[in-house]
């Protein structure tokens, strides 16, 4: 019984944290370089970084999530990312809740 209860924990756990991303990029326009020594996708990229939650109102309009940080106004690489548990705190809100990862990536200023 007791390792029922284990693996059942287990596994209640891998689902909570599994997840889904979704990344976009574009062709054309130089990224902002990063001397940085990572291992994942974004080696060289200099990656910023939104771990949030999302809170959407009646009252919000359509662009309720602003990134405004970029120098030359525009985006090179966007990944958004969540997790199980962040689409079970959308259902259990009724939408008006999502937790999510946002990386992103700009435009080398001057390179468009």
């Amino acid at each position: 019984m007791q390792l029922i209860k284990i693996t059942l924990f287990l596994a209640l756990f891998l689902i909570m944290t599994s997840c889904y991303s979704v990344r976009l990029q574009v062709s054309n326009g130089v990224w902002d370089p990063a001397d940085n020594e990572r291992n994942d996708p974004y080696a060289g990229y200099n990656v910023q970084t939104i771990d949030t939650i999302i809170s959407r109102k009646i009252t919000t309009g359509k662009h309720y999530f602003n990134i405004s940080n970029c120098e030359s106004g525009a985006l090179h690489t966007v990944e958004y990312r969540t997790t199980f548990g962040g689409l079970l705190l959308n259902g259990i809100t009724l939408g008006r809740k999502k937790k999510v990862k946002i990386k992103y990536v700009c435009i080398m200023e001057n390179s468009m």
